[in-house]
């Protein structure tokens, strides 16, 4: 009995020592960083005219704009402070070829005073209602909210075009 008991002291503290420091001895186990991938949907009725548009409606579902069109931006808040954009998708109407409505992602610099461009979709004549519209074509991807301020920008021109919202996908790394 005296034997059994003196194996299984240095055994069970290996054991002991083994769980703390861990297998390879390099102590608690570190998390690898991983990449999620999230997107957020911006509804029309999120957008604010830049201008004192009296032609305008909007019932919160879609904007649609008089003879002339409008512009119409949008501010983003990403829920960490580094992402990188990887698609913007427009949904909207358009069914004349003579109007159009356009999405744009930018990201302001206040400490430099200037406004970079990320990328911008837009919709053209279809008889799709909504049209499903993107790209993936995005430089500068990046948006550190310590130093950017991101926005979406609508352009719509024409009666006959509705706006619904733009999704933008972006990603992000886990520490």
């Amino acid at each position: 009995m005296a034997r059994t008991r003196q194996l299984w002291v240095p055994v069970l503290a290996g054991l002991l020592v083994a769980g703390l420091l861990g297998v390879a001895g390099t102590g608690v186990a570190a998390v690898e960083p991983r990449t999620v991938t999230a997107s957020i949907m911006v509804p029309a009725a999120a957008f604010i005219p830049t201008t004192d548009l009296s032609k305008y409606a909007s019932n919160g579902r879609e904007t649609t704009v008089g003879i002339g069109g409008g512009s119409f931006f949008a501010p983003l808040s990403f829920p960490v402070p580094v992402v990188n954009i990887k698609k913007i998708t427009l949904y909207a109407f358009v069914n004349t070829p003579s109007d159009i409505i356009c999405a744009t992602l930018s990201r302001s610099r206040p400490s430099a005073g200037t406004t970079d461009w990320v990328g911008g979709v837009c919709a053209v004549d279809n008889t799709a209602d909504p049209q499903t519209v993107y790209t993936t074509a995005i430089s500068p991807r990046k948006v550190n909210t310590a130093l950017h301020g991101s926005y979406l920008w609508v352009e719509l021109s024409g009666p006959g075009v509705k706006f619904y919202g733009v999704k933008v996908n972006y990603s992000y790394t886990t520490p």
